[in-house]
Protein backbone atom coordinates (compact mmCIF):
# COMPACT_ATOMS: atom_id res chain seq x y z
CA UNK A 1 0.00 0.00 0.00
CA UNK A 2 1.60 3.60 -0.78
CA UNK A 3 1.17 6.54 1.13
CA UNK A 4 -1.23 8.05 -0.36
CA UNK A 5 -3.91 4.96 -0.16
CA UNK A 6 -6.59 5.46 2.56
CA UNK A 7 -9.37 3.21 3.84
CA UNK A 8 -11.81 5.09 1.60
CA UNK A 9 -9.78 4.79 -1.44
CA UNK A 10 -9.77 1.02 -1.00
CA UNK A 11 -13.66 0.65 -1.23
CA UNK A 12 -15.02 0.86 -4.39
CA UNK A 13 -12.64 -2.21 -5.11
CA UNK A 14 -14.30 -3.94 -2.10
CA UNK A 15 -18.03 -2.90 -3.54
CA UNK A 16 -16.68 -4.40 -6.83
CA UNK A 17 -15.12 -7.98 -5.82
CA UNK A 18 -18.52 -7.74 -3.23
CA UNK A 19 -20.86 -7.18 -6.51
CA UNK A 20 -19.23 -9.65 -8.93
CA UNK A 21 -20.01 -12.35 -6.11
CA UNK A 22 -23.19 -11.48 -5.80
CA UNK A 23 -23.99 -11.70 -9.74
CA UNK A 24 -22.32 -14.87 -9.92
CA UNK A 25 -23.95 -16.40 -6.90
CA UNK A 26 -27.38 -14.87 -8.94
CA UNK A 27 -26.14 -16.21 -12.18
CA UNK A 28 -25.37 -19.83 -10.74
CA UNK A 29 -29.46 -19.88 -8.97
CA UNK A 30 -30.82 -18.91 -12.53
CA UNK A 31 -29.07 -21.13 -14.70
CA UNK A 32 -29.52 -24.01 -12.40
CA UNK A 33 -33.54 -22.89 -12.80
CA UNK A 34 -33.75 -22.03 -15.80
CA UNK A 35 -30.30 -23.37 -18.23
CA UNK A 36 -27.73 -21.33 -19.71
CA UNK A 37 -30.34 -19.17 -21.81
CA UNK A 38 -31.73 -17.68 -18.83
CA UNK A 39 -32.71 -13.68 -19.21
CA UNK A 40 -29.71 -11.87 -17.85
CA UNK A 41 -31.57 -8.71 -16.12
CA UNK A 42 -33.29 -10.60 -13.61
CA UNK A 43 -29.91 -11.71 -12.49
CA UNK A 44 -29.09 -8.59 -12.22
CA UNK A 45 -31.87 -7.42 -9.98
CA UNK A 46 -31.54 -10.45 -7.65
CA UNK A 47 -28.17 -9.41 -7.24
CA UNK A 48 -29.17 -6.00 -6.45
CA UNK A 49 -27.01 -4.24 -9.16
CA UNK A 50 -28.31 -2.60 -12.28
CA UNK A 51 -28.03 -4.26 -15.68
CA UNK A 52 -24.80 -1.80 -16.64
CA UNK A 53 -22.94 -3.17 -13.66
CA UNK A 54 -23.59 -6.37 -15.07
CA UNK A 55 -22.36 -5.69 -18.08
CA UNK A 56 -19.62 -4.24 -17.10
CA UNK A 57 -17.95 -7.23 -15.08
CA UNK A 58 -19.90 -9.97 -17.83
CA UNK A 59 -19.61 -8.15 -21.66
CA UNK A 60 -20.76 -11.31 -23.03
CA UNK A 61 -23.72 -14.22 -21.72
CA UNK A 62 -20.34 -16.48 -22.27
CA UNK A 63 -18.42 -14.73 -20.28
CA UNK A 64 -20.88 -15.01 -17.03
CA UNK A 65 -20.89 -18.85 -17.82
CA UNK A 66 -17.28 -18.86 -17.31
CA UNK A 67 -17.71 -17.36 -14.11
CA UNK A 68 -20.55 -19.81 -13.07
CA UNK A 69 -18.62 -23.17 -14.57
CA UNK A 70 -15.42 -22.69 -14.52
CA UNK A 71 -14.52 -24.13 -11.17
CA UNK A 72 -16.72 -26.92 -10.86
CA UNK A 73 -15.88 -28.17 -13.86
CA UNK A 74 -12.24 -28.29 -12.88
CA UNK A 75 -12.94 -29.96 -9.92
CA UNK A 76 -14.99 -32.18 -12.68
CA UNK A 77 -11.61 -32.95 -14.07
CA UNK A 78 -9.57 -33.64 -10.88
CA UNK A 79 -11.96 -35.74 -10.40
CA UNK A 80 -11.79 -37.96 -13.26
CA UNK A 81 -7.82 -37.54 -13.52
CA UNK A 82 -8.08 -39.38 -9.89
CA UNK A 83 -10.46 -41.85 -11.17
CA UNK A 84 -8.16 -42.53 -14.63
CA UNK A 85 -5.70 -42.85 -12.42
CA UNK A 86 -6.70 -46.23 -10.27
CA UNK A 87 -5.82 -49.20 -10.91
CA UNK A 88 -9.03 -50.91 -11.14
CA UNK A 89 -11.28 -49.52 -13.80
CA UNK A 90 -14.36 -50.40 -11.32
CA UNK A 91 -13.32 -48.42 -8.83
CA UNK A 92 -12.42 -45.85 -10.99
CA UNK A 93 -15.90 -45.54 -12.83
CA UNK A 94 -17.36 -45.74 -9.13
CA UNK A 95 -15.02 -42.92 -7.22
CA UNK A 96 -16.14 -40.44 -10.53
CA UNK A 97 -19.64 -41.65 -10.17
CA UNK A 98 -20.23 -41.25 -6.66
CA UNK A 99 -17.53 -37.73 -6.91
CA UNK A 100 -20.25 -36.50 -9.32
CA UNK A 101 -23.24 -36.77 -7.68
CA UNK A 102 -21.85 -35.12 -4.87
CA UNK A 103 -20.90 -32.36 -6.50
CA UNK A 104 -24.36 -31.79 -8.03
CA UNK A 105 -25.63 -32.58 -4.36
CA UNK A 106 -24.25 -29.22 -3.49
CA UNK A 107 -23.91 -26.81 -6.74
CA UNK A 108 -27.63 -27.21 -7.71
CA UNK A 109 -28.49 -27.81 -11.47
CA UNK A 110 -24.52 -28.41 -12.22
CA UNK A 111 -25.03 -31.34 -13.87
CA UNK A 112 -27.91 -30.33 -16.23
CA UNK A 113 -25.45 -27.09 -17.74
CA UNK A 114 -23.14 -29.54 -17.97
CA UNK A 115 -24.95 -31.19 -20.67
CA UNK A 116 -25.98 -27.62 -22.15
CA UNK A 117 -24.52 -25.97 -25.36
CA UNK A 118 -21.58 -23.83 -24.69
CA UNK A 119 -21.54 -22.12 -27.99
CA UNK A 120 -18.73 -18.89 -27.56
CA UNK A 121 -17.51 -20.53 -24.36
CA UNK A 122 -14.19 -22.47 -25.60
CA UNK A 123 -12.74 -22.45 -22.41
CA UNK A 124 -15.91 -24.53 -20.66
CA UNK A 125 -16.15 -26.29 -24.21
CA UNK A 126 -12.81 -27.28 -23.77
CA UNK A 127 -12.74 -28.50 -20.30
CA UNK A 128 -15.84 -30.53 -20.90
CA UNK A 129 -14.31 -32.80 -23.93
CA UNK A 130 -11.34 -33.66 -21.29
CA UNK A 131 -13.72 -34.40 -18.99
CA UNK A 132 -15.89 -36.72 -21.94
CA UNK A 133 -12.75 -37.95 -23.39
CA UNK A 134 -11.46 -39.64 -20.06
CA UNK A 135 -14.93 -40.78 -19.20
CA UNK A 136 -14.36 -42.83 -22.48
CA UNK A 137 -10.62 -44.06 -20.76
CA UNK A 138 -13.05 -45.28 -17.93
CA UNK A 139 -15.32 -47.44 -20.17
CA UNK A 140 -12.83 -48.66 -22.45
CA UNK A 141 -10.69 -50.12 -19.48
CA UNK A 142 -13.46 -51.20 -17.55
CA UNK A 143 -14.19 -53.79 -21.06
CA UNK A 144 -10.89 -54.66 -21.23
CA UNK A 145 -10.96 -55.52 -17.51
CA UNK A 146 -14.46 -57.51 -17.73
CA UNK A 147 -15.71 -54.98 -14.93
CA UNK A 148 -19.03 -53.37 -16.79
CA UNK A 149 -21.41 -55.30 -19.04
CA UNK A 150 -20.31 -55.43 -22.57
CA UNK A 151 -23.28 -54.06 -23.85
CA UNK A 152 -22.98 -50.83 -21.68
CA UNK A 153 -21.59 -47.99 -23.82
CA UNK A 154 -19.92 -44.74 -23.11
CA UNK A 155 -23.47 -42.81 -24.11
CA UNK A 156 -25.10 -44.71 -20.84
CA UNK A 157 -22.91 -42.50 -18.98
CA UNK A 158 -24.74 -39.42 -20.06
CA UNK A 159 -28.10 -40.46 -19.08
CA UNK A 160 -26.89 -42.05 -15.67
CA UNK A 161 -25.57 -39.25 -14.87
CA UNK A 162 -28.75 -37.26 -15.59
CA UNK A 163 -30.82 -39.74 -13.95
CA UNK A 164 -29.08 -39.39 -10.76
CA UNK A 165 -29.46 -35.75 -11.12
CA UNK A 166 -32.65 -35.79 -11.34
CA UNK A 167 -33.30 -38.14 -8.37
CA UNK A 168 -31.06 -35.68 -6.34
CA UNK A 169 -33.35 -32.48 -7.12
CA UNK A 170 -36.46 -34.35 -6.25
CA UNK A 171 -35.87 -35.97 -3.10
CA UNK A 172 -33.59 -32.41 -2.08
CA UNK A 173 -35.80 -31.66 0.69
CA UNK A 174 -37.06 -34.84 1.81
CA UNK A 175 -33.89 -36.89 1.98
CA UNK A 176 -30.73 -35.68 0.61
CA UNK A 177 -28.26 -38.94 0.66
CA UNK A 178 -31.67 -40.65 -1.33
CA UNK A 179 -29.55 -40.43 -4.70
CA UNK A 180 -26.82 -42.53 -2.95
CA UNK A 181 -29.43 -45.66 -2.83
CA UNK A 182 -30.42 -45.24 -6.71
CA UNK A 183 -26.91 -44.34 -8.02
CA UNK A 184 -25.84 -47.93 -5.68
CA UNK A 185 -28.81 -49.85 -8.14
CA UNK A 186 -27.57 -48.12 -11.26
CA UNK A 187 -24.34 -49.68 -10.67
CA UNK A 188 -25.28 -52.66 -9.90
CA UNK A 189 -27.27 -52.69 -13.29
CA UNK A 190 -24.12 -52.98 -15.52
CA UNK A 191 -21.65 -54.08 -13.31
CA UNK A 192 -20.23 -57.59 -14.34
CA UNK A 193 -20.38 -60.28 -12.80
CA UNK A 194 -21.12 -59.63 -8.68
CA UNK A 195 -23.74 -56.89 -7.21
CA UNK A 196 -22.42 -54.77 -4.11
CA UNK A 197 -24.60 -54.47 -0.97
CA UNK A 198 -26.85 -51.38 -1.32
CA UNK A 199 -27.62 -48.48 1.22
CA UNK A 200 -30.83 -48.36 3.36
CA UNK A 201 -33.82 -47.61 1.53
CA UNK A 202 -35.46 -44.18 2.03
CA UNK A 203 -38.69 -44.00 3.65
CA UNK A 204 -39.55 -40.70 2.71
CA UNK A 205 -38.77 -41.51 -0.99
CA UNK A 206 -41.95 -43.67 -1.10
CA UNK A 207 -44.61 -40.45 -1.01
CA UNK A 208 -42.93 -39.93 -4.23
CA UNK A 209 -45.20 -42.78 -5.91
Amino acid sequence: MTGSESPESRTPRRDVLRNRARLVGAARRAFARHGLDAPLEPIATAAGVGNATLYRHFPTRAALWQSVLEDPLLEVTALIEAAVARTDAWEGLVHFLRGLCELEAREEGFTFLMTAPLDGAPRLAELRTGIRDSIGVLVRRAHEQKAIRQDVVESDFAVIILSVAGVIEATRDMDPLAWSRHLGIILDGIRSPSPTPLSSPSSACSELI
